[in-house]
């Protein structure tokens, strides 16, 4: 039988790679979604760094998806010297877990990121407007903010300060894996995806 029965419904491998889009596309456009807040691995020269990101952007036509990031932090550095990227998502409720692989583009000074920030609220601005950069050291706890924005939004001029340090990372998405948890039994399937962005689907064992 070529198909996972999940709550009564049945799914194909196409109905199961078009769920996984929907499903990271939910989580790009809803904060409380489990999958609006992904894990994403890079290499480094210590190895696998892993971060909690939020998931800003999900193209289902062109499988791509992206977060925001500041140009001054290790990932970025990394990710231009190796660009390969994964992610993990997993939703406790849906006991669903996607793995994707692919190859990060990174936009800082171009209509990408003038596009990204124009749409941005402050709130999401100020993070940016740090003097020093992410993983800095400092003699006490700090946001890397002055106090002022540590308690307060800037206003859309006082925000412009952060700009130039604002970066997107884009995946395009080559691999994707799918785990079902079910007691009486896991399921998984993996999708790889040509330059066309046509997928090639097989069950595998969990």
């Amino acid at each position: 039988m070529q198909v996972v029965i999940i709550n009564g419904i049945e799914y194909t491998l196409n109905d199961i790679e078009k769920d996984c889009w929907v499903q990271m596309l939910n989580g790009s456009l809803q904060y409380k979604n489990p999958f609006h807040n992904p894990v994403v691995g890079n290499n480094s020269v210590h190895g696998i760094n892993l971060r909690t990101v939020v998931l800003r952007k999900v193209d289902t036509i062109k499988k791509q998806l992206c977060l925001h990031t500041d140009i001054r932090s290790g990932k970025w550095d990394e990710l231009q010297t190796d660009n390969k990227i994964t992610w993990l998502f997993y939703s406790p409720t849906a006991r669903l877990q996607i793995r994707i692989s692919g190859k990060a583009t990174l936009h800082s000074n171009d209509a990408i990121a003038n596009n990204a920030w124009e749409k941005s609220t402050m709130s999401s601005r100020k993070v940016y407007c740090g003097i020093d950069g992410p993983s800095t050291i400092s003699p006490i706890p700090s946001s890397g903010l002055s106090s002022y924005l540590d308690n307060n939004d800037p206003t859309v001029t006082e925000s412009e300060a952060g700009r130039k340090n604002f970066g997107i990372i884009n995946t395009q998405v080559q691999c994707m894996e799918w785990l079902w948890l079910n007691s009486k039994g896991h399921r998984r399937a993996s999708f790889t995806y040509d330059s066309a962005n046509n997928f090639n689907a097989q069950w595998l064992v969990p």
